[in-house]
């Protein structure tokens, strides 16, 4: 008998020991069939290897789908000796068996310990399907999904297009979640030196047809991923490519197109070039759409890296607040939870393939929150119920070596993961904003629970745990004006306006509840405003400079500038009707000249933009204001202060509610409009 490999148990069943629930493990055969290994002691095969003359077959991995608990986001890491291997484990205690689950196959998904089947543990309870190994190798093709897989073929750019586009894709991103920039690089490149015969023009029908039928083979192989980096770059490139891997790159064309200069536009593919950038992108978008319908039947993580960038394009080309938004955001939180991103259960090794499927539950849990907060509904993930593991603060091209080099880059890093170069990587602001996103998630809980839930204890609890928590990394929430514009690169910069802005919105919504519920003073509400929209009209002040990423500026308006400047706003009409009245008061001039640039900022975006209604029409509100403030009524020229003194407080409320209330009574997506003349 040849000599086993080292990560294999000798072919005897006596010295294969018992899994945790005290039954026998099954050969990799009968594994990846979901079906009873009855191999004896004595035996080197199973009768089901023996049966279908593959004995050679019948090996036994190490503890190959290794389940760990779930752990909180914030953990410890337990770096190993020196002289042990160059890998690094997180302190992972066992959890119990999920075995049934994973012998219901992928059609299930994540099944948990509340599942139909969390009691089912013995194999015996499941029938075996013999017939499995059989049904994939007579696969049958369904003729629309060819059909399908071939019209995507046709919209690929030229190798050099997709290389440009790829490109600028990197320079306009900061930061891709899923899959490094290299990797992302070397698949483009592969697909085209493998399937470059298939893909000339003119094309040959045949070829496209037979590539649709192999690219829907691939995409729904049930393989288990590899850890090893350059065995996992090649299980989703060349002759592996998935459909979902294509989206992904049709996405990146998407973006592309939809910024690149009109210099720069001229010299791509000429069946693009000739045609207008809205049928362009459109294109893009439907073959995005085609290639997550070709992905459904497997429940793979880049399925749901793919569903989570189609919601991103989604929110570029029709806006934040629209309903086919809301519905993908959904979709997107299914696939994950399915797929049991939402509680880590892969390696505790840290290699490529784990610290991308944390950075992409990550980023999942970011959007539900970011849409939430926008939205102003409850999230559809709490954090009660996300138990992933931080990524580490490493670059991705020390993921890819691994190694010793791996080694020495996890050894630096701090007790709370963070690089200590003061570097900020792709993995850096996956892990900021999952952190903010945990304690927005308990924030919008304290806005949107029953009241019975809410005390000014956890306000300030929430307060203070947000400077704890971001004390470690002051290089990104210490950020000034000053610092942005001496930052090296736009992608630097954006990477740290970022991470302040998301730092103020949580002490924005805090102060918020400080202030509607414990009637607290307003200076740090007004303060934390301020320094947002300070921050928002500055970034419009650095256009020039941040050409590239013109299509996310109505984005920011919406998450940042939009809610302070409803505040800023309706604490500016209160001082102006009744200013002997006010405790606190702005520096009017000042705001009055920050809120004319961000009506110049709002009237700037563009028609294609997203969200660009909803920016015309609070230019418009923001107008409104201005008026009062340089125009009062002719009653109010009138009063005098000796009228004033006689008149209850109570009559300067807007609209006889508080300023909150009158706040969120504006509908900043429909033309109606609050009569500013009638406040006073």
């Amino acid at each position: 008998m040849p000599q086993s490999s080292p990560n294999l148990f000798d072919r005897r069943g006596g010295n294969l020991g018992r899994r945790r629930n005290g039954l026998q493990p099954a050969c990799e055969s009968c594994r990846k069939a979901k079906v009873r290994c009855d191999i004896a002691p004595s035996e080197t095969a199973c009768t089901r290897c023996k049966r279908r003359n593959k004995p050679s077959l019948c090996i036994f991995l190490e503890g190959p789908m290794t389940q760990h608990r779930r752990e909180s986001p914030v953990q410890q890491m337990k770096t190993p000796s020196q002289s042990g291997s160059p890998t690094v484990s997180i302190e992972t205690p066992r959890t119990c068996d999920t075995s049934f689950s994973q012998k219901l196959g992928d059609s299930a998904g994540y099944l948990g310990l509340t599942s139909y089947s969390a009691t089912l543990h013995h194999s015996e309870l499941h029938m075996p399907d013999e017939n499995a190994d059989t049904d994939r190798d007579t696969q049958q093709f369904d003729p629309r999904e060819v059909t399908l897989g071939d019209k995507i073929l046709r919209h690929l750019p030229n190798e050099k297009t997709s290389q440009l586009f790829l490109e600028y894709y990197f320079s306009i991103t900061t930061g891709i979640i899923g899959l490094p920039r290299s990797t992302m690089k070397k698949i483009a490149d592969s697909i085209f030196a493998t399937f470059g015969a298939s893909l000339k023009l003119p094309y040959a029908d045949s070829e496209l047809e037979k590539l649709s039928r192999h690219i829907i083979e691939t995409s729904q192989r049930n393989t288990v991923t590899p850890d090893d980096s350059r065995e996992w770059e090649a299980s989703i490139s060349g002759d592996n490519i998935r459909w979902e891997i294509l989206g992904l790159l049709f996405v990146s064309f998407a973006y592309a197109i939809k910024a690149l200069p009109d210099r720069d536009y001229a010299l791509i593919d000429e069946r693009l070039a000739q045609k207008d950038r809205k049928i362009c992108l459109r294109e893009m978008k439907t073959c995005v759409e085609g290639c997550m319908e070709l992905s459904r039947k497997s429940l793979h993580p880049m399925f749901c890296n793919l569903v989570y960038k189609n919601l991103l394009l989604e929110t570029l080309m029709e806006g934040d607040s629209t309903f086919s938004v809301w519905r993908l955001h959904h979709d997107l939180v299914a696939v994950a939870s399915a797929i049991g991103l939402h509680c880590y259960q892969g390696t505790p090794t840290v290699t490529i393939h784990s610290e991308m499927t944390k950075r992409l539950s990550a980023g999942c849990f970011r959007s539900d929150k970011g849409i939430a907060m926008l939205t102003g509904r409850p999230p559809a993930l709490s954090h009660r119920y996300y138990t992933c593991p931080l990524p580490l603060d490493l670059p991705d091209s020390i993921l890819l070596e691994g190694g010793e080099s791996l080694q020495r880059e996890i050894d630096a890093l701090d007790e709370n993961g963070w690089n200590t170069k003061g570097e900020i990587y792709d993995a850096t602001i996956c892990r900021m904003t999952v952190l903010s996103a945990m304690i927005q998630d308990e924030v919008m809980e304290l806005f949107l629970g029953k009241p019975a839930y809410f005390s000014m204890e956890r306000v300030n609890d929430l307060k203070t745990r947000t400077f704890q928590t971001f004390a470690t990394i002051p290089h990104l929430t210490s950020v000034t004006k000053e610092i942005l514009i001496a930052s090296d690169s736009d992608c630097w910069m954006w990477r740290l306006f970022f991470a302040r802005m998301d730092y103020l919105r949580i002490h924005f919504l805090l102060e918020r509840l400080r202030v509607e519920r414990g009637h607290e003073s307003k200076q740090d509400l007004l303060d934390v405003s301020r320094e947002l929209i300070d921050l928002t009209v500055f970034l419009w002040l650095q256009r020039d400079r941040s050409f590239s990423t013109y299509q996310c500026f109505d984005y920011i308006i919406m998450c940042y500038g939009m809610p302070s400047t409803g505040i800023i706003c309706t604490e500016l009409l209160k001082q102006i009707r009744s200013p002997n009245s006010i405790d606190i008061k702005l520096p009017v001039s000042e705001v009055v000249q920050t809120l004319s640039l961000m009506v110049g900022f709002l009237e700037w975006i563009k028609p294609e933009a997203g969200n660009y209604k909803i920016c015309r029409h609070m230019s418009q509100v923001i107008k409104r204001v201005l008026d009062q403030v340089f125009e009062p009524s002719s009653e109010e020229v009138q009063l005098s202060y000796q009228q004033m003194q006689g008149i209850d407080a109570g009559f300067w409320a807007i609209d006889g509610t508080d300023d909150f209330d009158w706040l969120n009574s504006i509908d900043w997506g429909r033309e109606t409009f609050p009569d500013m003349t009638a406040l006073g």
